[in-house]
């Protein structure tokens, strides 16, 4: 009897104690998605919360349709945890805000190196900045040019069209004032009303954009999407530091970048959605030289002394730039960058 009772207590102390598998107190995890609870990005990250419940801790998502709201809430304590583009994030910690450099990432194969690097404990430290750290970065897509005309298809091309900039995109906005175009402050809730409405000439967007915000409307007969990326568009997690332990995080960093295949499915999908006709192509030749005038804003910002090429060039994190370069020469060794004197 008495030996029958040790083992019931044991149990009981047993059940009590908390594992790996058992979940603490919910925390509220606060979505922006442009689609809400039936987009991608947010379908995407309900795989990340099992994967967060299998690590002992239980997320209650809530899916927000402006990014702006998602950081208020944020900085005012009504959310524990974030996924914001990398723009919001650049509110936070300039090492992954500058993914989305000018031109900086490519390609796909780029992107997926990069995120492999930033899941591992190598870069840990440059992953928590202030009070904030960064739980995790995926992909949204290549963020493509619409424009209302097909014949806008090389640098010169761009100059004296009306492109629209989001608010503190400084960088892009100088790459835009760089080749002779207009820049048209926009934000992520109305940027596509201002191209569906012929109010710029052309904007930056994964071409998911093209279904689910209908940005096919703003191209009419002439207008296509240029193939030719102008950056990389990601969804990053943020926690105010404290708010999960080191264990936590870091299998939550490996979680998200094992999102990349199944984020890469739905990206390619909302691609493949779009009409053969719809995109411009961009001779081998023209593309050379796109990178290379990339690459030239990207560079120029450190030169540039005007105030607005300040700003831009604050937005930049040297490290990620170096560590970009070096993935960009890592799968195109033979790029001109690379052997430049003048590499970043």
């Amino acid at each position: 009897m008495k030996r029958l009772f040790l083992i019931l207590a044991g149990l009981a102390i047993a059940a009590s104690l908390p594992t790996t598998a058992q979940a603490r107190d919910s925390k509220r995890f606060c979505v922006f998605d442009v689609a809400g609870a039936s987009g991608y990005v947010y379908n995407l990250l309900k795989n990340y919360r099992r994967k967060a419940l299998k690590y002992g801790e239980d997320l209650t998502m809530t899916p927000y349709t402006d990014e702006d709201r998602v950081r208020a809430d944020f900085d005012a304590g009504r959310c524990d945890l974030i996924a914001v583009t990398d723009m919001g994030v650049r509110h936070y910690n300039r090492f992954t805000g500058s993914i989305s450099a000018i031109g900086a990432v490519p390609r796909y194969e780029d992107l997926q190196v990069l995120l492999h690097i930033l899941s591992s404990r190598r870069v840990a430290d440059k992953m928590e900045q202030g009070d904030h750290t960064v739980l995790g970065v995926a992909p949204m897509g290549a963020a493509y040019l619409f424009v209302n005309d097909r014949s806008i298809d090389t640098v010169e091309a761009l100059r004296g069209k009306r492109i629209a900039v989001f608010e503190g995109h400084y960088d892009a906005r100088h790459m835009v004032e760089y080749v002779g175009a207009q820049p048209v402050r926009a934000k992520i809730s109305n940027f596509a009303r201002l191209f569906n409405r012929g109010e710029v000439d052309m904007a930056y967007a994964p071409a998911a954009a093209y279904e689910v915000l209908e940005m096919f409307r703003g191209m009419g007969e002439t207008g296509g999407i240029v193939r030719f990326p102008v950056g990389q568009v990601t969804v990053q997690l943020v926690a105010k530091t404290g708010t999960f332990d080191d264990e936590f995080i870091a299998h939550s960093r490996k979680a998200v970048s094992r999102l990349y295949s199944e984020a890469m499915r739905m990206i390619r999908q909302y691609e493949d959605t779009v009409p053969r006709e719809r995109w411009v192509e961009i001779p081998a030749a023209a593309r050379q030289g796109y990178q290379e005038m990339l690459r030239e804003v990207r560079i120029d910002l450190d030169n540039n002394q005007s105030e607005l090429g300040q700003l831009a060039a604050q937005v930049y994190d040297d490290d990620m730039m170096t560590i970009l370069r070096k993935v960009r020469c890592y799968t195109n060794p033979g790029g001109q960058e690379c052997s430049s004197p003048d590499r970043e």
